[in-house]
C-alpha cells in the first residue's frame, strides 16, 4: 500500500545522484563512501523509474477496473450485499480505487508542465493519507473480527453484523479524515528560489519528518502486526478445535464430520491465503523501510554495487505495496466460493440478455423490412 511519506518525487529525487556530495534522503549515513556514489547511468537507476512509471500509470488503471468489478458483483448480487462482508469490501474497493488515482494526481501535480497548484500539494496528501488508514485499517478490521468470532463462537451475532460493521467502517473513515489533518498544517514553500515543487519551507523540516514517521507506524508497523497476530491466533484456535472434534467424533456421524472438516479447511485456506498475500504485499516494504530509516545491522555499510542491489528491491517492494490497491478482485475470486460464483454469474446474465437483446433486434429489422 502507498504510504504518503514515501512519495514517487521524493524517491525521484533521492535516486538523481551526481559525482557530488548528495542528500539522499537519510541514506548517505549508511553508505561507505557517500561521495563517489553514481546512479544516474546504473540499471538499478532505469530498472527504478521504469517501475515507477508503470506503478503510477498503469496500477490506478487496474484499480478502476478491478475495483468496479468488485463493487458491481456485490451491488447485483442479493445475497452478498446483505452480509457484513459486503460492508468491508465496498469500503476497500472504494478507498484502495482513490490511494491509487490520488497517487497519479499528485505526481502529475508536482511533474506537468501544464498545471501546478501549490495548494493541492498538502489536500492532495491528506486524501491520500485517509484513503491509505482506511483501507489498511478496514483489513485490521476484518481480521480482528474474524479473531473473535472464532474465539467466542456463541457471541457470533454480537460480532458480526451489517449495522455493526456500518458503524465500524464510519468511525474508521471519521478517525482518519481527523487523524490525516496534521498534514494540511505544512506549509508549502513557493518562493521563486525554490525550485521543487511541493517542497515545504525550511522551518517545518522537522514536523515532516515526524509526520513521516507517524504514517510509517500507522499504516506499515502497527497494522501489520495486528494481521499477524490475529491470523496466527485464529489459525492455532481453529486447528485446536478441529483436533479436538476429530478425536470426540464417532464413526456413525463420518459424513458430519468430513462436511465439518471441509468448512473448516476452506476457511484455513482464506485466512492463509489474506495472511500470505498481506505479508507477501507489506511486510518486504517494511522491512525496507527499516533499514532506510536505522540502517544495515552490525553497522554494515553500503557499497556502489550492494547499494544498486537495494535500490532494486525497495522499488520492486514499492510495486508490490502498491499492487494490494489493485489484486483484491483476484484473491476473492480465488478464495471465496461465494464471490466467485455471484461474479460467473453475472457474466452469464450479461451474455443472456445480450443474446435476447440481438434476437430482438433481428426480430424487429425483418419485421419492419417486411412492412416496407
Amino acid at each position: 500500500m502507498m504510504t504518503p511519506s514515501i512519495s514517487l518525487q521524493q524517491s525521484k529525487n533521492w535516486l538523481s545522484v551526481t559525482n557530488k556530495p548528495t542528500r539522499l534522503y537519510g541514506m548517505d549515513r549508511f553508505l561507505c563512501e557517500p561521495n563517489s556514489l553514481v546512479l544516474n547511468s546504473s540499471t538499478a537507476f532505469h530498472f527504478s523509474q521504469t517501475l515507477s512509471y508503470i506503478s503510477i500509470h498503469a496500477l490506478p488503471i487496474l484499480a478502476l477496473v478491478t475495483n468496479s468489478l468488485i463493487l458491481l458483483v456485490v451491488l447485483t448480487n442479493s445475497l452478498l450485499n446483505r452480509s457484513p462482508f459486503a460492508v468491508y469490501v465496498k469500503s476497500m474497493a472504494i478507498s484502495d480505487t482513490l490511494v491509487l488515482v490520488l497517487k497519479l494526481i499528485s505526481f502529475e501535480n508536482k511533474t506537468s508542465k501544464v498545471f501546478y497548484w501549490p495548494s493541492m500539494c498538502t489536500v492532495l496528501i491528506f486524501l491520500s493519507d485517509a484513503s491509505t488508514l482506511l483501507s489498511v485499517w478496514t483489513i485490521v478490521l476484518i481480521t480482528v473480527e474474524r479473531t473473535l468470532v472464532v474465539l467466542f463462537p456463541l457471541r457470533i451475532k454480537k460480532f458480526v453484523s451489517v449495522y455493526c460493521a456500518q458503524v465500524l467502517i464510519i468511525l474508521v473513515a471519521m478517525l482518519s479524515l481527523i487523524f490525516s489533518t496534521r498534514v494540511l498544517f505544512i506549509s508549502v514553500d513557493i518562493s521563486p528560489e525554490q525550485k521543487k515543487r511541493c517542497h515545504p519551507i525550511s522551518n517545518w523540516q522537522n514536523y515532516r519528518q515526524l509526520n513521516a514517521t507517524i504514517t510509517e507506524f500507522t499504516l506499515c508497523f502497527i497494522p501489520l502486526s495486528i494481521v499477524i497476530i490475529g491470523n496466527c491466533i485464529t489459525l492455532y484456535t481453529i486447528k485446536r478445535a478441529a483436533f479436538r472434534r476429530h478425536q470426540n467424533l464417532t464413526n456413525h456421524i463420518y459424513h458430519r464430520q468430513r462436511y465439518s472438516e471441509t468448512n473448516e479447511n476452506q476457511l484455513i485456506l482464506m485466512l492463509l491465503m489474506v495472511t500470505l498475500m498481506f505479508m507477501i504485499y507489506f511486510l518486504p516494504f517494511t522491512i525496507v523501510n527499516v533499514i532506510s530509516r536505522w540502517g544495515l545491522p552490525f553497522d554494515l555499510c553500503f557499497t556502489q554495487k550492494s547499494f544498486e542491489i537495494y535500490l532494486i528491491i525497495r522499488s520492486l517492494c514499492e510495486f508490490l505495496k502498491d499492487l494490494n490497491f489493485c489484486t483484491n478482485f483476484i484473491i476473492y475470486c480465488i478464495s471465496g466460493y461465494r464471490f466467485r460464483y455471484a461474479f460467473f454469474s453475472l457474466i452469464h446474465r450479461s451474455h443472456r440478455n445480450r443474446l435476447l437483446y440481438s434476437v430482438r433486434y433481428s426480430k424487429n429489422t425483418k419485421q419492419h423490412s417486411g412492412n416496407i
